[in-house]
Order: C-alpha cells, then sequence, then structure tokens
C-alpha cells in the first residue's frame, strides 16, 4: 500500500530505525527529478570553476598571479 502510495502521488516516505530517520523511500519519478536538479547545479559549479580556471591562467600569462581558491 505505502509503494502503491508514493508511486501514485509522487511522493515520498521517511523510513525509521529506534525513532531517527535512517533511509527515504521516493517515487522514481522524484528521484528523477531530484537527480536533474543536483546534475544542473554540478553543470553550473563547473562552469563556473571553468570561469575561474581560465580567469586564472590569463592573469599567469600576464605575470599577475592569483590566489585561486575553491
Amino acid at each position: 500500500q505505502v509503494i502503491r502510495t508514493i508511486a501514485k502521488e509522487g511522493s515520498s516516505c521517511f523510513i525509521t530505525q529506534y525513532g531517527k530517520a535512517e533511509a527515504v523511500m521516493l517515487s522514481v519519478g522524484r528521484f528523477n527529478e531530484l537527480m536533474s536538479l543536483v546534475e544542473d547545479a554540478l553543470d553550473e559549479k563547473d562552469e563556473f570553476l571553468a570561469l575561474r580556471v581560465e580567469q586564472a591562467r590569463r592573469n599567469f600569462k600576464k605575470k599577475h598571479g592569483e590566489k585561486f581558491v575553491l
């Protein structure tokens, strides 16, 4: 019954052990949505990092060292 409800509603369910949340059950659709959001966020971070690396390379070529913090 729980699986049918989660699949139908696209919701999630926390699974607890000794009163503490230990796992989450969610629909495949919701899982895919969350993974898409994570991938988008990582892509944006990769783009930002690529721009910072390119800027640091240009500054290095100009002999203007730059502290580069990730």
